[in-house]
């Protein structure tokens, strides 16, 4: 049967817009691609895990209680792009101006574990009373590796596996 005498079917509804989208549906099926034995196969997405600030360029600022002002403990989101049924965890580097011990509280460990079934994971860094701080100091942590063949990074720049946390006095 052609597409035309089909289509020559819907002539009786009276409703204009019955006929449009019944013509749709028919043109859709017209020229919809089919899987075919032949047709390409594509990979799975990769697996990533990644680490983005809820402000564009990665960074957040928290204070130095020394100064009067309210301490706060910076929270960096661990992610993963596609939930696991396996636990996946993902090492990470400490680097910056600040002073482990002196200037924030470093994690017991460098790295945490994004649970099965869960997107994230949290990196927590408190900031500690300095009262010899005079100047902005920075946290920076690295991710390095996943489990689970997870790699780290977005896109074609394996981008926002950086995140950047300043302590001001």
């Amino acid at each position: 049967m052609s597409l035309l005498s089909y289509i020559s079917k819907f002539r009786h509804m009276k409703n204009k817009s019955s006929i449009i989208i019944s013509y749709l549906f028919v043109c859709c099926l017209a020229v919809a691609p089919s899987c075919k034995k032949n047709d390409p196969v594509y990979p799975d997405a990769p697996k990533r895990v990644y680490t983005v600030a809820k402000v564009p360029d990665g960074t957040v600022t928290f204070t130095n209680s020394a100064t009067g002002k309210k301490n706060t403990t910076g929270v960096a989101r661990v992610y993963l792009n596609q939930l696991y049924a396996s636990d996946v965890t993902v090492s990470f580097a400490l680097t910056g101006t600040a002073t482990a011990g002196v200037d924030y509280t470093p994690p017991a460990e460098l790295s945490v574990t994004i649970p099965a079934g869960s997107w994230r994971a949290d990196i927590n860094i408190a900031g500690l009373n300095n009262p010899l701080q005079t100047t902005k100091k920075t946290v920076i942590i690295t991710l390095n590796a996943a489990t689970q063949g997870f790699e780290i990074g977005l896109g074609y720049a394996n981008a926002y596996g950086v995140f950047t946390y300043t302590i001001t006095p």
